[in-house]
């Protein structure tokens, strides 16, 4: 008899609104900040951005539907689960507020934010590729620990951080929905009776709130249906030709950030491998990087990614038909303009709260999986993206007061206490200084000194180059120069470590070995 594959589950009803809901989330999010804090044009975000956020995540789910119905066929399995898709929260929150928002506020030009947004992802897209074929051995070079601090580091900032200020700015409609996702998600309280997930509850909540109130009004509902329409994906290439030029200063923060986007993603087939899924490795990372090139392609530039939690979807029974309910979901709202329907629907605010909590879960996990030791190796990596954000703020504080922070003096910022040439220094290529000072200390914990030297040298190249420690990519740049040769002199004495204790540390080992055998 013929093997055919059933990929509709007695779970996949809760995963489709479970994965829609907490993608989706990004997405009008990702689309009231553009609109309302950058104050981007409508005909930009809901015309262009949302219609190829639209594509890239129907093109995604779509491959990875067919992943678990070529793994069950193959296996003869009707317990196939299909990988959760969607676009990352920290490369969102990353693209957004390290990106796209600086060169707004900077050149008040969105079609130029939109242009290097798109280039950006497009080099984004081929470092995920290219970590199909590089990413087991980042793995094995760079510590477990900074590559997790790394990640959860960027997540508690750009994602909590980020929200948090976001709900406490409109408190009244707000702060009840974060409340209940500190008790239900956070807390983990008794939740044997509640049907609902909180999420969903906390949401509808806060639009109910805000509409009571008048933050949202039945005028504004209403003139949001005059954006309805058909707003198909259109070809970019041109946009992202443009968009090329001015891609340099930002290749410190596309980097790491696509470095952790496709680790989650080899998480995540790890995670699928652990209960039973076993998916093509190098391919799936391959066909994550090829949907983020195609979404920058059509208009996209938020780079997509597998998202962690394929084990909860699995338990719950979801096999694959989930993967075409969210991509259907997604083509039919982002190319309709039902996005700007259900953001005249929804508060911003209230919907934040859940990426809130993923901050929080990232950071959480990362603390409960690592040993101890290594607790300063994330608290290192925090410090670097903390100051971005610090950085991020008082650029966008100056420029609300109608000038920029060149063109204030250092001695105008130290009047008032504040050390801007500390901050600018270590907020410039944050995600990548932060990634390789915590492997650098996390080999030294693990008396691994000629390895933490490498990473010495590694910081100090980055600072020759510009890629950390400055304002923009360059050789030698005046900012950075003398971080390189700090770097390059602790380098020298990690070294100097390394040969130093090189020798008791071989007669420690040859005296265990004979115990060990």
């Amino acid at each position: 008899m013929k093997f055919k594959y059933r990929w509709w589950g007695k779970g996949d009803i809760d995963a489709s609104i479970g994965i829609f809901f907490d993608g989706f989330s990004k997405i009008l999010s990702a689309t009231g900040i553009m609109l309302f804090v950058f104050g981007m044009p409508a005909d930009i975000v809901l015309g262009k951005i949302v219609p190829g956020v639209g594509l890239a995540i129907f093109a995604g789910n779509l491959w990875y539907f067919y992943e678990a119905w070529a793994l069950a066929k193959k296996e003869q399995r009707q317990d196939v689960t299909a990988q959760p898709f969607g676009i990352g929260a920290s490369q969102l929150t990353g693209w957004l507020y390290l990106i796209m928002g600086p060169i707004y506020w900077q050149t008040g030009d969105a079609e130029l934010a939109f242009q290097v947004g798109l280039a950006s992802s497009l080099i984004g897209g081929m470092i995920e590729v290219l970590g199909g074929f590089i990413g087991r051995w980042i793995v094995k070079v760079v510590p477990h620990s900074a590559l997790m601090g790394n990640m959860a580091s960027s997540a508690l900032v750009w994602l909590s951080f980020v929200g948090i200020a976001m709900v406490f700015d409109k408190p009244i409609y707000a702060l009840l929905p974060f409340c209940m996702v500190i008790i239900d998600y956070l807390g983990k309280a008794d939740r044997r009776f509640q049907k609902i997930p909180t999420g969903v509850i906390a949401v509808v909540l806060g639009a109910v709130i805000a509409w009571c109130t008048g933050s949202l009004t039945w005028e504004n509902f209403t003139a949001s249906f005059s954006d309805l329409g058909f707003y198909p994906p259109t070809f970019c290439g041109v946009d992202i030709v443009k968009g090329l030029k001015g891609i340099f200063p930002f290749l410190p923060v596309i980097i790491p950030l696509q470095i952790n986007n496709f680790l989650s993603t080899l998480q995540g087939i790890e995670a699928a491998k652990a209960v039973g899924d076993v998916y093509p490795e190098r391919r799936s990372m391959v066909m994550d990087g090829c949907s983020t090139m195609l979404g920058s392609l059509f208009g996209n530039p938020f780079p997509t990614t597998v998202y962690f939690g394929h084990p909860g979807w699995k338990e719950l029974g979801a096999r694959a038909g989930f993967s075409l309910v969210n991509a259907g979901a997604y083509l039919l709202i982002c190319l309709t303009g039902l996005t700007g329907v259900l953001m005249a629907l929804i508060p911003t605010e209230a919907v934040m709260v859940l990426l809130i909590f993923v901050g929080f879960s990232v950071t959480a996990s990362t603390f409960q999986e690592l040993d101890k030791k290594y607790v300063n190796v994330v608290l290192l990596s925090l410090i670097p993206i903390l100051f971005q954000y610090i950085q991020t703020q008082i650029s966008s504080s100056v420029q609300a007061a109608g000038t920029t922070v060149d063109a204030l003096t250092a001695a105008q910022f130290a009047e008032y206490s504040v050390p801007i040439n500390g901050i600018q220094y270590l907020g410039n290529g944050a995600f990548l200084s932060s990634l390789l000072l915590a492997g650098l200390l996390a080999y030294v914990l693990d008396k691994k000194y000629f390895h933490a030297a490498s990473f010495a040298a590694a910081l100090a190249f980055c600072s020759f180059i510009g890629m950390i420690h400055a304002p923009s990519v360059a050789l030698f740049p005046a900012e950075s120069l003398p971080f390189g040769v700090v770097y390059l002199v602790a380098g020298a004495w990690l070294v100097a470590k390394g040969l130093l204790f090189r020798k008791p540390q071989a007669q420690e080992e040859a005296a265990a070995g004979p115990l060990q055998n």
